[in-house]
């Protein structure tokens, strides 16, 4: 297999492997909702609430809440929490039955939209259920788009590009031409130009590909509300950026075509402040921003890292751009300068892709199993695999073959085994660009690992005590599950220690029956609590719920803090045929 074309294998690979893990993950996550799905409430609640792993955008979330006949109980406005996670709405008083709750919103974080529904029951004053289907719990958004993955990667692209141009021209290809035999040299000029029209063009990329998001985030998916977005705000932002960098980089060529500067022009350093603006732009709308306590550190992180790959990547596919210039055997001075200063800012860029590597890795993964166990921890490892090698060349380069460029008896020869070993280089960068692009259209491990598995939690005051009763994961079919119950005080909410001898007692209701008749040659169960332990009573990996239908869960504990009989709740649950 020719070399170059193994960066492209790997990530072709590794994308595969992406989408057939998920991708469809790529949007805000249910976490909770109150009441929970097909959750047993003993009155109506006054209001529905339902927390998203990311911030929910102003202006755009929905909840409808209807009862079996479709008639519409949600009262309008819906709310925000303080942290954008959680959308609220408040309900008419409604009668005993089946309640289907339907939800819509768009993440402040990167304008992806996610809907979902669920369904709880309100008991008759008997205790028992109407009959009434619930809705499954679901929760979905549509699959990760082709076509962000593709104007992600050119914004990577085209920004890393223009901005490592601009630092290889300033600080390394202008300066070389302080030697008076470099400067006369026909390759400088030519090969000048040819760096300045290669950033110009890479800065109207990357606008187009922010033109791209914006009508992808706005249009194609339907969003609404999405003018007070960090994320559109920080794609607005980016575009007016980037038209001021194409402008600073035009005048720039237009100016190198008319003669050689001696000096980086006022406009070439203002192309640099553009460059680095759009740097923490982009980082300002971004999943490394989305936690408000960590929102500073997540974009200093995110620039640091994204500012490391354009000075590295930028700079190599600007050093391949000119490579037919460097190649001349009298252009040799020109290649030991300019490949000898890039090596030495290679270098620093490397420690800022690694340093601000670690701290997203640490924000977005955090674990082992969230590495391993999701889509989004093996595009992480992914581009780990590609950043070794680079790694590895960048040192031979470096510590082998920049000192032959001016001690070896062939220069010359030298170089172009440095150019050769580049464009293998700047191949893995822009690998690495793809998967970046890949990368920040996902959901990140973090969200989906804090998400974790939905359970059913269901509460009941009884005198002066609140139960608070949990069944792990949510059950829906016959099966083994854990049950768990905390006590507190109802006023204070402080927790209750003085429970003891605490039992649960299933009953399987006759559904041909008014009430709860057991049914027939199935007798009601006791299983017996473990603890307390403090206020929490648990019987774990129990098998009660056995057969499919409607479940009643009576529990009772003694309390020994005064004389009062024994605490007694029930608990209805709905068990679908396995």
């Amino acid at each position: 297999m020719n070399p170059r074309f193994l960066p492209l294998v790997i990530v072709t690979a590794i994308i595969a492997v992406a989408l057939i893990a998920g991708t469809a993950t790529a949007h805000a996550q249910y976490v909770s909702s109150t009441p929970g799905p097909n959750a047993i409430l003993p009155s109506p609640p006054t209001k529905v609430s339902i927390t998203l792993s990311e911030a929910i955008q102003a202006g755009s979330g929905n909840i409808t809440v209807r009862n079996t006949t479709g008639s519409q109980f949600a009262v309008p406005p819906l709310t925000l929490s303080s942290d954008g996670r959680t959308m609220s709405v408040g309900l008419k008083p409604g009668g005993p039955c089946v309640y289907t709750v339907a939800w819509t919103a768009v993440s402040a974080v990167d304008g992806h939209v996610t809907a979902g529904a669920f369904s709880y029951a309100v008991q008759n004053p008997d205790g028992t259920l109407c009959n009434a289907p619930f809705v499954q719990p679901n929760s979905s958004g549509p699959p990760v788009s082709a076509a962000e993955v593709a104007l992600r990667f050119v914004s990577f692209f085209g920004l890393s590009v223009a901005l490592g141009v601009v630092v290889l021209v300033a600080f390394m290809w202008l300066p070389a031409g302080r030697d008076p035999d470099v400067r006369s040299l026909p390759g400088y000029g030519l090969g000048l130009q040819v760096l300045l029209n290669t950033g110009r063009m890479s800065a109207f990329a990357f606008g187009t590909s922010m033109v791209g998001l914006w009508a992808l985030a706005t249009g194609l998916e339907g969003a609404a509300g999405l003018l007070a977005s960090t994320y559109l705000w920080s794609i607005a932002i980016r575009l007016v950026l980037a038209v001021g960098l194409f402008f600073f980089l035009s005048r720039e060529f237009a100016r190198a075509r008319r003669g050689i500067p001696d000096a980086p022009a006022k406009t070439l350093l203002a192309s640099l402040a553009f460059g680095a603006a759009a740097l923490v732009a982009g980082s300002i709308g971004t999943h490394a921003a989305a936690d408000p306590q960590l929102a500073v550190i997540g974009v200093a992180a995110n620039a640091a890292h994204l500012a490391g790959i354009a000075l590295w990547v930028g700079g190599l596919v600007g050093i391949v751009a000119v490579r037919t210039f460097l190649r001349e055997t009298e252009a040799a001075p020109l290649a030991r300068i300019v490949l000898g200063r890039f090596s030495r800012m290679a270098f620093y860029a490397v420690g800022l892709v690694l340093g601000g590597g670690v701290v997203l890795a640490l924000l977005l993964v955090r674990t082992i199993d969230a590495l391993i166990g999701t889509a989004y921890g093996w595009v992480v490892l992914g581009k780990v695999a590609l950043f070794a090698p680079m790694i590895a060349f960048g040192a031979y380069n470096r510590y082998r073959l920049i000192p032959r460029t001016a001690g070896s008896d062939q220069p010359v020869s030298a170089v172009r085994r440095l150019v050769g070993n580049v464009r293998f280089e700047a191949g893995l960068g822009v690998s690495i660009l793809v998967l970046a692009g890949l990368l920040t259209a996902m959901q990140p491990s973090v969200s989906l690992v804090a998400a974790g598995p939905v359970v059913l939690d269901v509460q009941q005051t009884v005198d002066d005590l609140r139960m608070d009763f949990q069944i792990i994961p949510y059950p829906t079919v016959p099966g083994v599950y854990t049950f768990e119950m905390f006590v507190y005080n109802a006023t204070s909410g402080r927790e209750f220690d003085f429970g003891r001898n605490g039992t649960l007692r299933f009953t399987l209701c006759d559904p041909d029956l008014p009430g709860c008749v057991p049914v027939s040659g199935f007798p009601p169960q006791i299983a017996k609590f473990d603890g307390p332990h403090g206020n929490h009573f648990i019987i774990a990996s129990s098998a009660a719920l056995s057969r499919a239908g409607t479940w009643k869960i009576d529990t009772e504990f003694e309390r020994f803090d005064a004389p009062l009989p024994n605490v007694r709740a029930t608990f209805y649950v709905s068990i679908r045929g396995g």
